[in-house]
């Protein structure tokens, strides 16, 4: 536990008695009061989350935007000043180095958010790779909040005394003054919800997480853990990192067809992915709804339904995610199959720690707010 970093927030974690643990070498709160009414809070009023241990890495000067767009699959250069992008960082052979939301402010002012568990890895590939402008780490010095939920935005407005947040869209950035400190905000997050990440400084975290709640508790404000982030995101069928992708993984299995370009031109990876593109992927990545009783989990094997629920037929595939969603109140999950078997509707068997459990597969996220 003593090589475990502290984000800025950590004390007040502790105060607000939550339960820590070890995430990706950072001690993260999982959950405060409990996941499900974490969960519900978020879909409901408004979560906040720690997210201070993901990487943020910096490109600055003439030819970042170039650098990046070399180094992504998706078209930084398509998107204009001050939006942001969310893409894979695809392997030579296709496979995932990451994926990671790129924040263009100018042509030349990009930084890019990755994965916590990625950030030393995700560093030395940009820095290998970079051919004009090389990455500058910056994680140290941005302690990175995320305010998620219906509410998010009045609560966000009345914290920094804002009128402006209206105008903002869906993944487009804007600043604020929060705590005295001029403070970068980008309409984005990783629950399905309205919401902002909120880019704040270290020596400016804990006097920005208490206004938010000064104001915001009166509107349901409540802290949110890893928990609740993880059962929020597989309802809004978001990929995470380890799980759903990963570097023997590709774009196209995994469903992230609109985040691959190829008509931008050169990128690492792009030989690879026209070639699959071209030859059909033989697996893809699916979404799948519990029929029956049980909760199938990560690693659990899937099956053809077979002649009786004791007897499934052939093994095709494995869960990536699985849960019972509290807002859904429905065991749901992700799972990649063969081609051939991967169309919404098709019935299969899941293998829930020696409990079948038969699914349907489905189209889309599982919630989609209105």
């Amino acid at each position: 536990m003593s090589q475990t970093k502290q984000t800025p927030y950590t004390g007040i974690h502790a105060k607000m008695g939550a339960k820590l643990v070890d995430f990706a070498g950072h001690l993260m709160p999982m959950q405060y009061e409990g996941i499900r009414k974490e969960h519900m809070a978020v879909r409901q009023e408004a979560g906040l989350f720690d997210v201070a241990h993901m990487g943020e890495i910096l490109f600055q000067g003439p030819g970042a935007l170039e650098t990046i767009n070399y180094m992504v699959s998706n078209d930084v250069a398509a998107i204009p000043d001050n939006h942001a992008i969310y893409t894979p960082i695809c392997h030579p052979h296709g496979g995932i180095v990451d994926d990671c939301i790129v924040y263009k402010r100018t042509a030349t002012d990009l930084i890019i958010v990755v994965n916590a568990s990625n950030k030393d890895k995700d560093f030395a590939w940009f820095s290998e790779h970079a051919r004009i402008v090389k990455p500058v780490d910056v994680s140290e010095d941005v302690a990175l909040l995320a305010l998620q939920g219906p509410k998010a935005a009045q609560i966000l407005a009345l914290a920094a005394g804002a009128d402006h947040l209206g105008t903002i869209p869906g993944f487009g950035l804007g600043w604020i003054d929060l705590c005295g400190r001029k403070t970068m905000i980008a309409r984005t997050g990783y629950t399905g919800e309205d919401g902002f990440e909120i880019f704040l400084h270290p020596d400016q975290a804990e006097a920005a997480w208490e206004r938010l709640f000064e104001f915001g508790r009166p509107l349901g404000l409540a802290p949110a853990g890893l928990g609740a982030r993880d059962t929020l995101r597989l309802e809004a069928r978001l990929w995470l990192y380890g799980n759903d992708i990963d570097d023997t993984t590709t774009p196209w299995e995994a469903g992230m067809n609109f985040t691959v370009k190829l008509e931008k031109g050169d990128f690492i990876g792009r030989e690879a992915l026209v070639r699959q593109k071209e030859e059909k992927p033989k697996r893809k990545l699916v979404g799948f709804v519990a029929t029956g009783k049980g909760i199938p989990r990560e690693h659990h094997d899937v099956y053809l339904p077979g002649g009786t629920p004791e007897a499934p037929g052939a093994k095709i595939g494995h869960v990536t995610s699985g849960t019972r969603t509290p807002f859904l109140n429905q065991s749901i999950g992700m799972a990649y199959v063969p081609t051939e078997n991967s169309k919404p509707e098709t019935a299969i068997v899941v293998d829930a720690g020696g409990k079948w459990v038969p699914a349907t597969l489905v189209k889309g996220p599982f919630y989609k707010r209105s």
